[in-house]
């Protein structure tokens, strides 16, 4: 795996920068305030920083996916924090937010993007650029403290990611050191 996983999380981050007055229209209707979103958990944020997306990568995995191909699936955490001022609409704004979340994250236009800051050289192909091949919200998980006051939804998403190996790294033979080295154990 040789994709970054803070990059795509600072991906999706752009995706929402640039759908902002999508969810902030949204978040408009129930209180006057914009989402701010933060690569990575924070310990604390100020209440001025509400509703607030936290995006933090969570675990990678990868497969062989073709011929000289892996192809990593990379899981993420976002985390939707809101303050509730008012009880009457709690569950209705949280649920909102989401929707319009998730509508974004899975619109076909966006489940395959390039990752920023991942270009690659490719002996064959120069400069590349690494992409999400695939990705979707998987659940959401609901929740309330301080009577409701705070809520949150977490929710998860994956992104699977291409990686060829250059065409060089396959050439068999011609090597002249070798690729792994094994630890040699000297009696005592």
């Amino acid at each position: 795996m040789y994709t970054n996983p803070s990059n795509l999380a600072k991906t999706y981050a752009n995706l929402l920068e640039r759908n902002k007055d999508t969810i902030n229209s949204v978040i408009k209707e129930y209180e006057q305030r914009e989402l701010n979103v933060f690569v990575g958990m924070r310990k604390s944020l100020p209440r001025d920083a509400f509703p607030s997306l936290e995006l933090e990568p969570t675990s990678a995995s990868s497969e062989w996916y073709a011929c000289r191909t892996q192809r990593p699936r990379f899981n993420l955490q976002f985390t939707l924090t809101v303050v509730n001022d008012n009880e009457d609409f709690g569950v209705e704004y949280i649920s909102t937010i989401v929707t319009v979340l998730t509508e974004i994250l899975t619109n076909p236009l966006n489940l395959q993007m390039k990752i920023v800051n991942e270009t690659k050289w490719s002996p064959n192909w120069g400069l590349v650029d690494s992409y999400i091949m695939d990705s979707l919200v998987e659940d959401v998980t609901y929740n309330s403290n301080h009577d409701g006051t705070i809520r949150t939804a977490e929710f998860n998403v994956f992104a699977l990611v291409l990686e060829p190996y250059p065409e060089s790294d396959w050439n068999l033979g011609n090597r002249s050191e070798p690729t792994q080295v094994r630890q040699s154990v000297k009696p005592a």
